[in-house]
């Protein structure tokens, strides 16, 4: 990854203006990975953006300048993007405007997914898929670079694993993951702070939201454990769409489950879903990349055109 560090300094020291690209629908690895990245970058004296389609879910909130993270913006804007835990060019929400900007400004694609069509169009690719966060190749780029890790940075990388395993509970933590985070402890990251803010906050409507997911729940013979939400369920409860978050984590904790799957009916006519598991010889990512999605082997997610249909005994897609 040296060399890939190599190019991606060059591009950033010699540029004046910095986009960081989160990814639609953003949750708290591509939140914090960016976060972090753009303290870096401020502090060496970028003028440096964080930006993403959609806006912030309020359980981020906490975090130090998320308030500034932007909604408008125009790419051409930048001498360089660097797109963050983003996996796919759809992700982005903007696939057809990043590949005809990229063709004379530089993309810089850091993330962990194992399918990723950003490599075709970035001038560097710093894809690691043995992390377990697009945080933990960040810190692996801010070491490389000698940067000073404060209380400030240390909280988000942690916070962008502690999001990304699950509160250090999935399979994908490795030594190397403890090893990052023990760091950031050291550098005055706040463990607890986090964890209060990220696992334990749930709002009335939230929960009423997960008693809706749970009241619907299905397994199947083959150990597939299954719900839905509609976009109304969510309005009429007085949730909001990042409120579904952990959702699939629940019921993947199930001890009969071999996969666990959320659909969520959204807005625009499409449903989104969300595949997890915890056995070994399970890969969910093989699954999602059927329907046109992808993700990692014990944690994926794909889009479809459809509908959620409630029916008198069951629900299906249309």
């Amino acid at each position: 990854m040296e060399k890939t560090f190599q190019e991606a300094k060059k591009y950033l020291l010699a540029a004046d203006k910095i986009l960081i690209l989160l990814h639609k629908f953003p949750d708290g690895d591509t939140i914090c990975s960016s976060l972090a990245l753009a303290a870096y970058l401020g502090d060496i004296g970028k003028k440096v953006h964080c930006a993403v389609k959609d806006g912030i879910p309020n359980a981020f909130s906490f975090l130090p300048s998320v308030g500034d993270i932007k909604t408008d913006f125009l790419l051409g804007d930048y001498d360089v993007i660097v797109s963050v835990d983003c996996g796919d060019a759809n992700r982005t929400g903007f696939p057809i405007r990043l590949d005809k900007v990229c063709k004379s400004r530089p993309l810089i694609n850091i993330d962990h997914h194992l399918k990723n069509n950003l490599c075709k169009i970035a001038r560097v690719n710093m894809v690691d898929e043995s992390a377990s966060a697009a945080a933990e190749v960040v810190w692996d780029f801010l070491q490389f670079m000698k940067a000073k890790i404060d209380s400030k940075i240390a909280t988000y990388i942690l916070a962008g694993i502690y999001y990304d395993t699950g509160g250090f509970y999935h399979s994908n933590v490795t030594g190397k993951t403890l090893r990052i985070s023990a760091e950031c402890l050291r550098a005055g990251g706040r463990i607890a702070f986090i964890s209060k803010n990220i696992s334990s906050s749930k709002t009335s409507a939230a929960l009423k939201l997960w008693g809706i997911a749970l009241t619907r729940m299905e397994i199947s013979a083959l150990g597939v454990v299954s719900t839905y939400l509609t976009h109304e369920d969510i309005a009429q409860s007085g949730a909001q769409m990042e409120d579904t978050s952990g959702i699939v984590n629940l019921i993947n904790t199930i001890p009969s489950a071999r996969i666990a799957i959320l659909f969520l009916g959204l807005p625009d006519g499409t449903i989104k879903a969300s595949l997890r598991t915890e056995i070994d010889g399970v890969d969910v990512a093989k699954l999602a990349r059927v329907f046109g999605g992808g993700g990692h082997k014990k944690a994926a997610g794909f889009t479809i055109e459809g509908r959620l249909v409630n029916l008198t005994k069951n629900w299906k897609i249309v």
